[in-house]
Order: C-alpha cells, then sequence, then structure tokens
C-alpha cells in the first residue's frame, strides 16, 4: 500500500518546495545500486536517459511505499514517471582545502563533474514548457550511497520554487550529511546547486522528473484538515502565505475555501518575490479582472514570443538562450509568464469568459500567456477547447505546444481536437525543423511530446479512448524517443488487449540485457 504523506508533510512541501523521504527497502538494496551506476558510468558510457534501464533496480526505489506513496500524494494516482532522467557526477576537486559559504555562487567542482553548481532552476527536456507554480511537476534527487558534506550534496533554496527567477540565496539548505537511500522529492522548479566534492572519490546522484496528468478534485494525502496553517518547522525565508494557502486548497480541489485578500496588481512582475506572489494570489483579483486582462493586451507587440540567443566566440549566434537579463520571454529552458497569466488562472471558472477574449487576439505572446491561464484553470476550461483546436494551426510552434499543454490540463472535450492532435503527431512540418539547443532537438519535436502527454491526460476523462489508441498506435516509431515512452505508457494505461499488445511489441524490440557488462561480459 502507499504511504501517502501527512498533512503536516505536505504543508512542509508547500512551503519548501522539498520533503526528504528514506525509501521503504532492504539498505543492501541503495549499495547495490551504486554499484551498479559506478560500473556503468566509470567503465561503460554516460547512461542519461537510460539509466533505469541499465540498472533497472531504481525502480524498486521508485515503487517504493514511500516514495510511491509521496508521489501520489502531490501529483494525484495517475502520476507519470517522465522520460527524463541524469545521472549527476560530482568529481573530487583539486584542492581539498577550498571553504565557501553555503550559499556561495558557482564554486569549482572537480573536473568531469556532470553537476552545476550555480544556483538554478532546471530547464526542462528536450525542449521548454511553463513554469507552474503547482505541483505539476516534480525532481526526485536520489543518492544510492552516504554523502556528507565534505562529499558534494545537492544544495537548495527551500521554497524558491515560487521564484520567477534564481534572486539573491535565501532559505539556503546544505544537509550535514545525505544518508544512502535519500530521495529528496522537490517541485521541479525549485533553486538549487552541485557542492563540491573534497574527498577521493565520485558522488553520483539520480535525478527523476514527475508528472501530473489530471487535475485535482480531492485531496490524495492523509487529509484531516480542511483549512490550511503554516507548518510547525519549515525553511522558507519568504513569507507567501497567500499563495501557500491557494496551493493547498488547489490541491485539496477546493480553490473557493480561500480567505479573502485584497488585490495589489501595481506589486505584479515586481523583482521582490514576495510581493509579486501575494499579488498573484489575492482572492480580490476577482474584482479586477478587466485589469489583469488589459495587462496581457498590453503584451502585444512586444517581441518576447522570440528568442534573445546567445553568441558564440566568433560573434555568431548559436541556438543557446541568452539569459542574462531575466526577462519573461520564450526561451528554450522554461518559460516564466507574465503574473497576469498567473492571476487570472488562479482566479478558475471565473476569469474564463475574460480568458476567451483574449484567445481572439493574434499576437503570439498574447496568446501564449493566455492559453497558459486557460491551462491553469483546468477542467472547468473545456468550453475554450474549440477556440484552443483552431490554435493547434497556428504557424507558430510556440503557440501551438502551449496549446497543447493548456488542452492537456483541460483534460475534457478533447475529441473535438483529436484530428489536429493526430495531424501534429503524423505530418511533418519543416518549419518547424531548425535545431532549438546545441543537442539538436527541433520545435516539431517538442509539438509532438506535448501532443502526446496531451492524450496521456484525456485517457483520465470522458474521451474516446478508440481514438486515442488509434492514434497512439502510429506514435511508437516516432524519431524522438521522448514520444514513444509517453505513447507506451498511454497505451498501457489504455488496458485493451491491443494497445497492451502493441505496448509489449515495442518494448519487447528495445529490450535490454542489464546484465551484460561490457568488454567484462559482453555476451
Amino acid at each position: 500500500m502507499p504511504h501517502l504523506l501527512t498533512d503536516e508533510e505536505v504543508r512542509q512541501y508547500i512551503t519548501d518546495g522539498c520533503i526528504s523521504l528514506t525509501p521503504d527497502v532492504e539498505p543492501s538494496l541503495h549499495k547495490s545500486i551504486d554499484e551498479s551506476v559506478r560500473f556503468a558510468i566509470e567503465r561503460e558510457f554516460p547512461m542519461g536517459n537510460n539509466v533505469v534501464s541499465r540498472v533497472p533496480d531504481l525502480w524498486k526505489v521508485l515503487r517504493s511505499d514511500r516514495i510511491h506513496g509521496a508521489l501520489v500524494s502531490l501529483l494525484g494516482p495517475n502520476y507519470y514517471v517522465h522520460p527524463h532522467r541524469a545521472v549527476h557526477t560530482s568529481r573530487p576537486v583539486e584542492d581539498k582545502n577550498v571553504s565557501y559559504t553555503a550559499d556561495f555562487n558557482g564554486p569549482p567542482m572537480g573536473k568531469g563533474s556532470m553537476a552545476g553548481s550555480g544556483w538554478h532552476q532546471d530547464a526542462q527536456s528536450p525542449l521548454s514548457r511553463a513554469r507552474h507554480h503547482t505541483p505539476k511537476y516534480l525532481i526526485g534527487f536520489y543518492f544510492p550511497h552516504r554523502t556528507p558534506e565534505i562529499m558534494g550534496p545537492t544544495r537548495y533554496q527551500a521554497g524558491s520554487y515560487l521564484f520567477s527567477e534564481p534572486t539573491a540565496p535565501t532559505g539556503v539548505v546544505l544537509p550535514d550529511c545525505v544518508e544512502a537511500g535519500t530521495f529528496l522529492l522537490l517541485h521541479f522548479d525549485t533553486v538549487h546547486a552541485g557542492w563540491p566534492n573534497r574527498t577521493d572519490t565520485a558522488r553520483y546522484m539520480i535525478k527523476f522528473v514527475f508528472t501530473r496528468t489530471e487535475h485535482p478534485k480531492v485531496a490524495t494525502w492523509q487529509n484531516q484538515t480542511e483549512e490550511w496553517r503554516i507548518p510547525e518547522q519549515y525553511r522558507a525565508d519568504a513569507d507567501v502565505n497567500v499563495a501557500w494557502e491557494y496551493l493547498w486548497h488547489w490541491m485539496r480541489g477546493r480553490i473557493d475555501q480561500r480567505n479573502s485578500v485584497p488585490a495589489e496588481l501595481d506589486s505584479l512582475n515586481s523583482p521582490d518575490q514576495t510581493k509579486r506572489l501575494n499579488a498573484i494570489y489575492a482572492t480580490e483579483n476577482s474584482n479586477h479582472v478587466a485589469e489583469l486582462v488589459a495587462k496581457i493586451h498590453n503584451l502585444a507587440e512586444s517581441g518576447m514570443q522570440r528568442r534573445r540567443l546567445a553568441k558564440d566566440r566568433e560573434g555568431n549566434f548559436i541556438p543557446r538562450d541568452d539569459v542574462r537579463r531575466g526577462e519573461r520571454r520564450w526561451n528554450e529552458r522554461a518559460i516564466v509568464m507574465d503574473d497576469a497569466a498567473y492571476a487570472l488562472g488562479a482566479l478558475g471558472e471565473a476569469a474564463k469568459p475574460a480568458i476567451e477574449s483574449l484567445l481572439k487576439q493574434t499576437d503570439p505572446w498574447v496568446l501564449i500567456n493566455s492559453v497558459f491561464s486557460c491551462g491553469e484553470i483546468g477542467p472547468e476550461a473545456s468550453s475554450l477547447i474549440p477556440r484552443l483546436m483552431e490554435l493547434l494551426r497556428n504557424p507558430n510552434q510556440e503557440v501551438v505546444r502551449q496549446t497543447l499543454d493548456a488542452i492537456g490540463s483541460i483534460g475534457r472535450n478533447m475529441d473535438i481536437a483529436m484530428d489536429d492532435i493526430e495531424r501534429l503527431l503524423t505530418n511533418s512540418n519543416p518549419d518547424w525543423h531548425s535545431p532549438q539547443v546545441m543537442r539538436g532537438w527541433h520545435g516539431e519535436d517538442q509539438v509532438r511530446l506535448n501532443a502526446a502527454f496531451a492524450l496521456l491526460s484525456a485517457i483520465n476523462y470522458d474521451n474516446d479512448l478508440d481514438r486515442i489508441e488509434s492514434i497512439l498506435s502510429k506514435c511508437l516509431g516516432d524519431s524522438n524517443g521522448y514520444v514513444s515512452a509517453v505513447a507506451v505508457e498511454a497505451l498501457t494505461r489504455l488496458g485493451t488487449p491491443t494497445s497492451q499488445a502493441l505496448a509489449i511489441q515495442f518494448l519487447q524490440d528495445r529490450r535490454w540485457d542489464d546484465r551484460l557488462k561490457a568488454r567484462i561480459k559482453p555476451f
């Protein structure tokens, strides 16, 4: 049985954006996983997304009652283990006597380390998606071996997942020691960083990503109380109780139970994170919908739907974002929307008529922000699907990507969009084939992934499951492996004899013998 979180644990997650968990497995499992990961990375090759196939015992950790229960509690029972994974390696530094304060930004790491030591919020993979304050994406950091401070555990800033960008370090948590098997579960947007390894042994940590596939209807943890209250112990420095209360009730499916808070619209988009968050989640924003809509209207012709690219040493533009200015604009890491878009989404169904008027605009950045608000409302915005369906034919892949995310977040009434979703998954658009990042992923790769995720969410609602199965069956050979992974998951969840046969055949053809060991035992 899943070990669900308590009210106090959920409160700690909401305030800090992180909870520390210990999987209920045999301690010897962590030692075995550590040995397997070390062998794979040091004697074979970097595993990247394939690390779980190479070390399948990692599934025993993910499926343990404690970890599974925490994921159900925060993401709902139909959460999905995202196909993106990574092994974060911190190799020993040369100078073992270096010393830094816990909040220091970017201390040197050992040569060959695969862990960034500068404060950052993670990018999505393969390309960007919006940043959400609600728990739609979580990160899991699993430490298979004991990691004292001197060995470089991951540090993070409590409560920072609500920030629009990393600011002066606040609420810094640098553990004295992370015991073997520790699983840190964080909101995806938590600001975090690596730490120098001052031992003689490489440190390994495995990163996972988890996604929500349906809007919450009721609390999915051991919820005993309706009202929000600040937990007895928490580490966040910022006082954003208004935002915390919203998240508590959002996770309970009852945003209508919030206390009345006056609107402070002038504080939207403020560099002061406390002020902007309190302004976003003020309940009395419902009296200022027209002003919020005007703020979105005023984004027109700003050009923020176009990326600001970095340059190489010769001054040539490269497919990498120049993020030095901290602007609210499209990028291929993760997109922060205008605060008015978050505020409209937080008002729920009451904001729907106003958002519908915004969806009639043509400016791409206005549409991207407006569509985001639709998705934040969730299933109650299902009457807007016809207009969102039209936006799936927009020439801008950025608009299409955000629209697919919104449709998936809404979940209901998706049948009328199935023709367009199938077209996006099966027809190619050469205009979207320019590489967007150094790894070569292009816009159409992410369009198809977002479409697959939308179908995964559609299974949870009253949609045409036969049609969904038919579309998914055409995705298994996709050139983007992320798309195939999501399609297999969706086919498995459909549970029909034909869908499961398709999934099994696909996986059989790609079976990996994890018992072989490179040059030692290759066959």
